[in-house]
């Protein structure tokens, strides 16, 4: 093992127990129904448009200062010295497998469950809600790999002198910080993460796998409507 400056630490912490903290905090605040007069009532579903906004910020600001750590340590996150057909190939496998994936959520899932999934709050309706939901999208394929895929892997990496356990302590993080979409879907995201380290390995670069990622989100809300894991009915009016 290797020792870290406090900057590299203080991102540790916010990675690996900040983050994961507030996700299982959300998790239990967006899931969980009120007790009101010692009665269930479910709590207010934040608005989608209010979830995508304050997600694009907040991942924006995970960026800059992944961005600032990446100086430090340092390294390139947007280095591509060898982006050839043979990395597009990988890119469009990884792509494929993650879109495989999707029937699987439905195979694991109940019909109730599938009826009552957080994720089905998040996709989006409408043309601006789209539109929101496209941005989070781009910034997230950005953002997360730089920091999970990207410095976090590094600093975990060079820490413990053992690629493989630093890429299991970051998928386990990403899969965490995932938390709000539900158990299963977090063991889903888990697979996806390791896909991606995977994929980053074979082609030496962040770039394709900001691609894979950001593309794959584009396409959920479709993918999922196209095999009937789409919004349950009525759910624009009690999402906002």
């Amino acid at each position: 093992m290797h020792a870290i400056g406090i900057a590299s630490q203080f991102y540790l912490f916010l990675l690996l127990v900040f983050l994961p903290f507030m996700a299982i905090r959300s998790a239990r605040i967006f899931n969980a129904p009120a007790q009101t007069d010692g009665a269930a009532e479910k709590r207010p579903v934040p608005s989608r448009i209010e979830i995508y906004v304050n997600t694009s910020f907040m991942l924006i600001l995970l960026f800059v200062l992944t961005w600032f750590m990446a100086r430090i340590f340092p390294f390139g996150i947007f280095a591509s010295p060898n982006i050839g057909a043979r990395e597009v190939l990988a890119g469009l496998a990884a792509l494929a497998l993650m879109i495989a994936l999707i029937p699987v959520s439905r195979l694991i899932r109940s019909a109730e469950e599938l009826r009552s999934a957080p994720v089905n709050r998040m996709m989006p309706q409408g043309s601006r809600e789209t539109a929101l939901y496209s941005v989070m999208s781009v910034v997230a394929g950005i953002s997360e790999e730089a920091a999970y895929r990207g410095v976090l892997a590094q600093i975990l990496i060079y820490t413990l002198d053992n690629a493989w356990l630093a890429m299991l302590i970051s998928a386990t993080a990403f899969a965490i910080v995932h938390g709000i979409q539900g158990w299963k879907s977090a063991i889903i995201v888990f697979v996806i993460a390791c896909l991606m380290h995977a994929l980053v390995w074979y082609t030496g670069t962040l770039v394709i796998a900001m691609f894979v990622h950001a593309i794959y989100d584009l396409a959920v809300p479709t993918l999922r409507r196209k095999i009937s894991l789409g919004l349950p009915k009525g759910l624009e009016r009690s999402a906002g």
